[in-house]
């Protein structure tokens, strides 16, 4: 195999230009053979009978360009909300770590003294209600932090499956559906006009990067014939309730939802 080299999805070049380096071969070749509508036609009549869109892309790639080289490094991207400012200098925290002051940071951005005060209430007493809020608060399998390999896929949840995480981090979610439950006051838009989208890229690995490789892969395929990402090019990134360290951040991106 040749030499490591970096995966980085934080855009269709960057990507495509990724997989030039992992498969040698110029990202013009990976690009028009990933065109090629055999390609897609033969996995659209067989797809019942075959592996998942991804894992058949990867199969047809290397049995072409052949084995990808070793990977040294991969880019992460974790979707957020946070207080304009935020810099991220104590790096991205597990959730355990981080809870008390996000729940500083929501009430702190509560206009209404009365339900400031109902909120503080509920979050000091641990009185949240909500089952997936206890489920990930008090369980540090759940705790983090999380990223997504292909920068994109943040602006396309309804595409990919997953959680809006530049529309609000799931614990907030979870807090405003179980405040609203007891209450009958919704803060979804206090928090969503208070806190602005932030991605933060990082450098990090993987278990398993034949499993990225074949998730860029799908990627550039899906761009290319559908013109985004969707759940086929799903890889996330699990610290396992570790802390990804500031030195790991490469930069924190403000950005506008309604676009990428």
């Amino acid at each position: 195999m040749a030499t490591g080299v970096t995966l980085d999805c934080e855009s269709f070049d960057s990507a495509l230009a990724s997989l030039g380096r992992i498969f040698n071969a110029s990202p013009d070749c990976i690009s028009a053979f990933l065109t090629l509508p055999e390609i897609g036609a033969f996995y659209d009549s067989k797809w019942r009978e075959m592996l998942d869109l991804k894992d058949y892309l990867y199969s047809v790639v290397i049995d072409h360009f052949g084995r990808p080289a070793l990977l040294d490094e991969i880019f992460w991207f974790h979707g957020t909300r946070v207080l304009p400012g935020s810099t991220f200098s104590d790096g991205i925290l597990p959730l355990g770590v981080v809870l008390p002051q996000i729940k500083k940071v929501l009430v702190s951005v509560i206009p209404d003294t009365e339900t400031k005060q109902k909120l503080r209430k509920v979050l000091e007493s641990n009185g949240v209600g909500e089952y997936l809020y206890s489920l990930k608060a008090n369980d540090s399998e759940h705790w983090g932090p999380y990223a997504m390999l292909v920068r994109d896929a943040l602006f396309s949840p309804d595409d990919t499956h997953q959680h809006d995480y530049l529309g609000l981090p799931e614990i907030v979610a979870d807090i405003c559906s179980g405040f609203e439950r007891s209450t009958r006051i919704n803060l979804t838009s206090i928090f969503s006009e208070a806190l602005r989208p932030a991605i933060v890229k990082f450098k990090g690995h993987s278990d398993d990067d034949e499993g990225c490789i074949a998730s860029a892969i799908s990627y550039v395929y899906t761009t290319i014939h559908e013109g985004g990402p969707t759940d086929s090019c799903m890889c996330c990134f699990n610290g396992e309730g570790l802390q990804v360290p500031a030195t790991d951040i490469v930069k924190v991106e403000f950005v506008d939802v309604k676009s990428s």
